[in-house]
């Protein structure tokens, strides 16, 4: 008999990355919305449902969980590198967030082309709800999940990479440089000196 998924396993999922986030109003929505987000993610969603963009460990039930992990670990040094630590808990944050609903709002079995549009609807609907964030942390927050997927984006997600804003570049860097196979991305006790 396996163990039913509480709202606190959703959360404790990410407690390391979620101290890393200062602001208390970034790090309650964020919590929000790992509450908000799919079972499935937690229980069943590989980071591919193919095998072809990740590495194999993120193949298993916990892909997702790996790969979210991983991108947190590329973010928080590389946002320094173009320019935007200050908004660091903010980028932190998208990071979180991006792929919550990787397979869509139901469970599909696959990777849901149109995923980072419904990650960023899952910051409106939420910020709608809390009214934890400011425009300014909303917007960058939004539009650093919408944006995630780069080039391989679709309608309004979908601009010239030229265009990204540093927050924005910074999380499709770490996603896509945390989902290939030929760079590995220690992400187990990364953050203990921090």
């Amino acid at each position: 008999m396996t163990k039913e998924l509480t709202p606190g396993d959703k959360v404790d999922t990410f407690k390391e990355e979620l101290d890393l986030i200062f602001d208390k109003n970034i790090k309650a929505f964020t919590e929000v919305c790992l509450l908000m987000a799919p079972d499935y993610f937690f229980i069943d969603c590989p980071a591919s449902s193919t095998g072809k963009y990740h590495p194999i460990d993120e193949i298993s039930w916990d892909g997702c969980i790996i790969h979210t992990k991983r991108v947190i670990t590329v973010a928080f040094d590389l946002c320094r590198g173009l320019g935007c630590e200050n908004n660091r808990d903010a980028i932190i944050s998208a990071c979180i967030i991006h792929d919550l609903r990787k397979q869509g709002i139901e469970k599909s079995g696959h990777t849901v082309k149109t995923h980072p549009d419904l990650a960023a609807k899952l910051v409106e609907e939420v910020n709608k709800d809390t009214q934890f964030l400011n425009e300014t942390t909303y917007t960058i927050i939004r539009n650093a999940v919408g944006y995630h997927y780069g080039i391989w984006s679709e309608l309004k997600w979908r601009k010239p990479l030229s265009e990204y804003t540093p927050e924005e570049l910074c999380v499709y860097i770490s996603d896509y440089t945390a989902s290939k196979k030929s760079v590995q991305v220690a992400y187990e006790n990364r953050f203990d000196e921090v």
